[in-house]
């Protein structure tokens, strides 16, 4: 791909490409309160935030990315409750290590909320996608397909014990981060205290963590990659499980690292996960159905599957993507990463305080990327 010679035009007829399709142009404020990015952008946006304190003590932070903004504004303005949909553009702040290039870029992106026909959703959200992605001459571009649901719903066909869905959930996002987990052998108990405190949270999960943060407290443990005492009690807790009664059983192991290993061609990962589900007989048919349904609507909007390639083991760095993600490559200038990227995350808005579950998917386009500038 060779950058377009005028980034502003093309950036004008993305612009008017989201008014075209009646996406309404949300602007929510630079200044965010930090404590939302905190909790629900997973540790890898939490570590490169900007924070500034107000006169009062308040914690903000500039905002990292669109997402959770428009999701707030979408919350408190007249579209709660409806389907709605949203396009942005404008600079977002987040600390790039390692590049000369100051942590502020613009990044555009689409958010829609509350369309119950997910399968049309995703796919309008991968095709309008690849339809920006023209606008700056990349006419051939590579996709890359997960579905951490899928995974998951293997882990739950299993019924595996806590604390393993709960890492197995985590790992996602992180190259080789499922395989990882499941390889990893538990550590010793070796004064007792584990199977202590593990028997205290089986029996009393909310005494386990008031005596697991109480330690943290008195110990003076700081904050660490933006992990609040909350999270630190429930890494111990979760550690202390898996040292005394988290074993995984080997045929369950071996499923979870086959289902993990599923990659290449989106069609012939779905014919491989029903014939790992039918010799673990597990029934799986309705999640299997949904992701060939997902497949067939991406192809009759027009989304190239030829040049799409699924990996098991892909998520997206943050916390709250909940299912189906992708990302759009230039496949000549692989080194600077993605340059679209987004993906399903139904659980974010009940999170943010809406009173249920709202179907919600976006993505978010790297516009520095696609003019030529650095990886962010």
């Amino acid at each position: 791909m060779t950058p377009p010679a005028e980034p502003d035009k093309a950036v004008d007829e993305l612009l008017a490409l989201f008014a075209e399709r009646g996406l309404t142009r949300a602007e929510p404020a630079i200044l965010q309160p930090a404590s939302v990015f905190l909790d629900l952008s997973g540790e890898d946006i939490r570590r490169r935030l900007y924070l500034v304190q107000d006169p009062s003590g308040g914690e903000l932070c500039l905002r990292p990315d669109y997402t959770i903004p428009v999701s707030l504004a979408h919350l408190a303005g007249p579209s709660a409750g409806r389907a709605a949909g949203y396009s942005y553009f404008g600079p977002v702040f987040r600390y790039r290590p390692a590049q000369s290039s100051p942590g502020e870029f613009n990044q555009a992106g689409i958010e829609l909320y509350g369309i119950e026909d997910r399968d049309n959703a995703d796919a309008e959200i991968v095709a309008l996608s690849l339809e920006a992605v023209r606008r700056f001459g990349l006419t051939a571009p590579e996709i890359r397909l997960g579905d951490p649901g899928l995974f998951m719903a293997f882990v739950e066909a299993l019924n595996l014990p806590e604390p393993w869905p709960r890492r197995l959930r985590s790992a996602f996002g992180r190259p080789g981060g499922v395989a990882e987990v499941l390889s990893a052998a538990p550590k010793p108990d070796a004064d007792g205290r584990g199977a202590y405190l593990a028997g205290l949270a089986r029996t009393d999960p909310a005494a386990a963590r008031s005596a697991v943060e109480e330690m943290v407290a008195v110990a003076g443990i700081a904050p660490i990659g933006g992990r609040s005492p909350q999270e630190i009690a429930d890494r111990l807790i979760e550690q202390a499980q898996l040292a005394t009664d988290g074993g995984l059983d080997p045929d369950a192991r071996d499923v979870l690292l086959r289902a993990a290993a599923v990659a290449g061609n989106p069609e012939d990962a779905l014919k491989t996960f029903t014939a790992l589900a039918q010799s673990a007989r597990l029934d799986l048919d309705e999640q299997l159905v949904a992701f060939a349904q997902r497949l067939l609507t991406m192809a009759e909007r027009g989304v190239p599957l030829e040049r799409m390639s699924f990996a098991a083991d892909f998520g997206r760095r943050l916390d709250y993507y909940t299912g189906f993600v992708f990302e759009v490559f230039d496949p000549t200038r692989r080194e600077i990463g993605q340059v679209v990227g987004g993906g399903r995350y139904d659980r974010l808005l009940g999170r943010l305080g809406a009173p249920g579950e709202i179907p919600a998917v976006g993505c978010a386009i790297w516009v520095d990327r696609l003019t030529g500038g650095e990886a962010a």
